[in-house]
């Protein structure tokens, strides 16, 4: 699985021998309770044991696919640093609006505007960054005000309104200076912006153009988006969960309830099916029943195999990004809010960031790419397998992983075709939808492993065959696991001195990221 920010575990002291396991350690669990995705036993249920029992083929060959792939990309355009003369975009927000078949965009790169006709590739129109630099300051989220009116956020520069009725020149028509702006919800003249800064700002949009701030609610934790429905504004908020507030005075709401998440809500949609479904990072996907508005209940978790990073709904389905993989369970066909089931899951070219989706089509943000989905009919089985590069040690060892079925029908798998010196073992060879089994790889710690493939077939028709990588000991990736760290500095805000010797049998982890 990929991951947008990595995270290295260094061990400041000499290896333990012990019984290592997996780069991912013994089978591990996914974030979230998964209650909502079917889930059985035997064959088709969860396995957590060590995958012994069942040898597949040493083979590669997918079977006939079962069914068609459900979720299929039918156009994307991709704006990369050498694309577009110095300027590129990497999406953060998109707004879908079919009626002028045309995307609205947010991210690095500012607010991006794109030509959609489903079924062809998207043509990029005009853009506008949020400063003077327009290559490298972004706006994080975009609503639509009317049509050829729209409103964009800013952590730091705050509020802008745009004339986006010229496609090739987006104009800003008017500023609020704030900060900390993320999302922003109307509701009637009404625009209530969210600050990571504790607070939810209130607006006078009578004049869309003209935004007029004229109210806050403040001492709340971070919150990160906003949803109105039939009168009652729901907070995303990634320290306390989910606000519901009170808009009898709508310029000056009140925290009427908070639902507590096990994540950090980042993004919320709420369908006519009377539920919201909230995209909470570590979380999962939580659905929060709305009958009592002011006092919402969470009647669903679901792990979606990463971070939940935004959530869409469209014509009984629900869709999350990841980063990796954008996750679609059925929540108004087969399935319910409170009882969803795997549809399908597709892993994305770079990193899926965002989505929206109405009338069967779904735009995806996946970074640099936009890239248009189309849904078939299915169901069909959907694989995915917890990691795709597997790191042995200097000897004989075995890992474990987790291979999932996201999809709405059965997995069967087929055969796994493995070099000289390993072997493989599942617990289950057929699974259901929502279930996972795990795969126990032994290496023999004598066949060199330099970044040697492993092939696992199914009847997955989007995926029929997955490839991961293994390598091992001195010759490969796996070399500098388990071995003592070498020593390094470094300087704290405050101007004190760490070194890693210093933290000798602690963990430490090091987060590396960017920062523009």
């Amino acid at each position: 699985m990929r991951a947008m920010f990595l995270l290295g575990l260094l061990a400041a002291c000499e290896p333990t021998p012990a019984n290592r396991t997996a780069e991912g350690d013994d089978a591990p669990e996914p974030d979230g309770d998964d209650s909502g995705v079917g889930t059985g036993s035997g064959s088709g249920g969860d396995d957590t044991g060590n995958g012994s029992g069942l040898v597949l083929p040493n083979d590669c060959t997918a079977p006939a696919p079962d069914g068609e792939d459900p979720f299929t990309l039918t156009g994307q355009v991709n704006n990369t640093q050498g694309s577009g003369g110095g300027w590129f975009v990497e999406h953060l927000d998109v707004a879908w609006l079919p009626d002028e078949q045309r995307v609205l965009a947010t991210g690095q790169g500012g607010l991006v505007i794109y030509d959609v006709v489903p079924g062809e590739n998207p043509v990029t129109r005009g853009h506008v960054g949020a400063g003077p630099d327009a290559r490298f300051q972004r706006y994080y989220q975009v609503l639509p005000a009317e049509p050829g009116v729209a409103w964009t956020t800013h952590r730091e520069f705050g509020l802008d309104t745009f004339d986006v009725g010229n496609a090739d020149a987006p104009t800003q028509v008017s500023h609020t200076d704030a900060r900390g702006y993320e999302g922003l919800a109307r509701d009637g003249d009404w625009l209530y912006v969210a600050s990571t800064e504790g607070r939810v700002d209130v607006f006078d949009v009578s004049d869309p153009r003209n935004p007029s701030r004229v109210g806050e609610l403040t001492g709340l934790g971070r919150p990160w988006d906003v949803q109105v429905v039939n009168g009652v504004a729901y907070v995303a908020d990634g320290d306390l969960g989910v606000l519901a507030l009170d808009l009898s005075a709508p310029d000056a709401p009140v925290v009427a309830g908070t639902v507590e998440s096990a994540g950090q809500p980042m993004r919320l949609d709420a369908g006519d099916d009377g539920h919201l479904y909230v995209a909470s990072g570590a979380g999962g996907l939580e659905i929060l029943d709305l009958s009592r508005p002011l006092a919402p209940t969470r009647v669903a978790t679901v792990d979606v195999g990463g971070g939940a990073q935004d959530v869409a709904l469209d014509d009984g389905l629900v869709g999350v990004t990841t980063q990796e993989a954008v996750v679609i369970l059925d929540v108004g066909r087969a399935g319910s809010p409170a009882g969803p089931r795997p549809f399908a899951y597709q892993e994305t070219e770079q990193y899926a960031m965002t989505l929206d989706a109405e009338d069967g089509v779904w735009v995806v943000g996946d970074w640099n790419i936009l890239g248009i989905w189309g849904v078939a009919p299915g169901p069909a089985p959907a694989i995915d397998v917890s990691q795709t590069l597997v790191a042995f040690l200097d000897g004989a060892e075995t890992r474990l992983l987790d291979i999932r079925n996201r999809g709405g029908a059965t997995l069967d798998l087929a055969g796994i075709q493995l070099p000289a010196g390993l072997t493989a073992t599942v617990g289950a060879a057929a699974l259901e939808p929502g279930a996972s089994t795990t795969l126990a790889l032994s290496w023999d710690g004598q066949a060199p492993l330099d970044r040697a493939e492993i092939c696992i077939a199914s009847d997955d028709p989007g995926r029929p065959a997955v490839t991961l990588v293994v390598t091992g000991g001195q010759d490969g990736e796996g070399r500098i696991i388990g071995q003592t760290a070498p020593d390094f500095a470094l300087e704290d805000l405050d101007g004190t001195v760490h070194r890693l010797s210093e933290q000798r049998g602690r963990p430490v982890v090091l987060a590396y990221f960017a920062t523009w």
